[in-house]
């Protein structure tokens, strides 16, 4: 094999061995008659109530206020009927009936939100998924998850941007200050969904 060769199949492989993973930090699926659906009041259904499901319940406040025109009514946290499927997310149909009547009052839509996978030690790792259930039909019009590794070079340069954003915040802040901050890199992971709506 001669040197140029050589040279070329070498770049190559280490292109491979270095290349960022191809995954986005967020993806969404959106149903194709989005538009059709008149959603202005929304709910939250908290599944499991331990700490970084309720850091998941602020989050949700808190970005989607800024990102969406929807209004947000209180969360709903009680138990759901012995009937409903666990709460594994990736529903086409919500099981509507699940909840009592008076928490569906007045909402067009139910946004579930869940953490698929954590690990809050180092290096920390995040997935979460979020639906939102048109009321109207029970049915997923629009279903995102986002994932964060710490380990991602990626990752690391959109928590900077994002701390930059924040009130107070300031430019090339320290990724870790986020990454080993549960409730902090909730929201982070919120902001990525939020802003896919």
């Amino acid at each position: 094999m001669d040197m140029r060769k050589l040279g070329f199949v070498t770049v190559l492989l280490c292109g491979c061995v270095i290349a960022p993973d191809p995954r986005p930090l967020a993806t969404a699926t959106i149903v194709s008659n989005f538009q059709t659906y008149s959603i202005r009041s929304v709910g939250l259904l908290r599944l499991h109530d331990d700490v970084l499901h309720r850091a998941l319940d602020r989050a949700v406040r808190i970005e989607f206020l800024e990102a969406s025109d929807y209004v947000i009514a209180p969360t709903y946290s009680g138990p759901l009927s012995a009937e409903a499927p666990p709460g594994k997310g990736g529903w086409a149909t919500f099981p509507l009936d699940a909840l009592p009547p008076q928490a569906l009052e007045g909402l067009d839509g139910l946004l579930v939100p869940q953490i698929i996978q954590s690990k809050t030690s180092d290096p920390q790792r995040l997935e979460l998924r979020l639906d939102l259930i048109a009321c109207e039909t029970g049915f997923t019009i629009w279903s995102a998850t986002a994932w964060v590794d710490s380990t991602s070079d990626e990752v690391r340069r959109r928590i900077r941007g994002w701390q930059a954003q924040l009130p107070g915040g300031v430019k090339d802040g320290d990724p870790g200050l986020v990454l080993q901050n549960p409730e902090r890199l909730v929201r982070f992971a919120v902001r990525q969904l939020a802003g896919l709506l």
